[in-house]
């Protein structure tokens, strides 16, 4: 839930509300960063531990550093719902006052996979299983099954699901893919990530990627991987053509383990 436009207005920002990371969180500490233990988890500092479960880190952006400047390319505009569920594969549910769970896909995920050809989502009145395949999405020569996080039953599937992240589109709509009607307690609901948790997920995410680019723009022969602007500056911003059709494929892999 987003707070009330006059309560915003008079709060500082969190620097990761503005860097589009976060959906919402005021600062407390007049901007003392390093302090923050949101801050160094985000960052990969000291504070990792105490503040995200998992130290994992995201990189500085510096000016020699070509993978962090263009990993921060990737983030920019893309924010994690901290008031939301999200699942392991990225989906995030997102409960009305009516018991209804809306769901969709994370923005920095999408932002991954552009462009996205298709999804294939399911039809009303089916009932899933947790963990069961319930939708597809279509890119390339990649089919990328998406798992549902909770035991449910279709209710709708929106009949024109956004392939983007908000800050890519044109105008912004809605971005939910599908409804259900929860057969099982949301908040009891195995496997789903929330608050610590879930900043730990997608630190790891961004790890991820960062472990790929960095194979690529600093290879051990010096040779920067990718295809470059005509200035010579920093590769297209589709993450594929960058890394390679055999590395961002394994991304993908990791991204979307097979469930089993």
């Amino acid at each position: 839930m987003q707070p009330e436009p006059d309560r915003m207005a008079s709060e500082l920002p969190c620097v990761w509300v503005t860097a589009g990371v976060l959906s919402y969180r005021p600062c407390d500490r007049e901007f003392d960063c390093e302090a923050c233990p949101l801050y160094q988890a985000l960052r990969g500092g000291a504070g990792a531990a105490a503040a995200a479960g998992t130290a994992i880190g995201v990189p500085a952006v510096g000016a020699d550093d070509p993978a962090a400047r263009f990993l921060a390319q990737l983030g920019a505009g893309c924010t994690l719902h901290l008031d939301r569920a999200y699942s392991q594969e990225g989906l995030w549910l997102e409960a009305g006052a009516d018991g209804e769970v809306r769901i969709g896909l994370d923005d920095y995920t999408l932002r991954l996979l552009q462009p996205v050809d298709g999804v294939v989502l399911p039809r009303a009145g089916v009932w899933f299983q947790r963990g069961a395949p319930c939708a597809w999405i279509d890119r390339g020569r990649l089919a990328i099954a998406l798992h549902c996080p909770i035991a449910c039953e279709v209710l709708e599937a929106h009949p024109r699901p956004s392939l983007a992240p908000a800050g890519d589109r044109e105008k912004e709509g809605e971005s939910w893919w599908f409804r259900v009607r929860p057969h099982e307690p949301l908040a009891a609901s195995a496997g789903l990530l929330r608050n610590e948790a879930l900043l730990s997920w997608y630190l790891g995410r961004v790890r991820a990627v960062h472990g790929q680019l960095d194979a690529v723009m600093h290879p051990a022969d010096g040779r920067v991987a990718g295809p470059l602007l005509a200035d010579g500056g920093l590769p297209a911003t589709v993450l594929e053509p960058v890394l390679g059709r055999e590395r961002f494929e394994a991304l993908v892999a990791t991204l979307f383990p097979v469930q089993i």
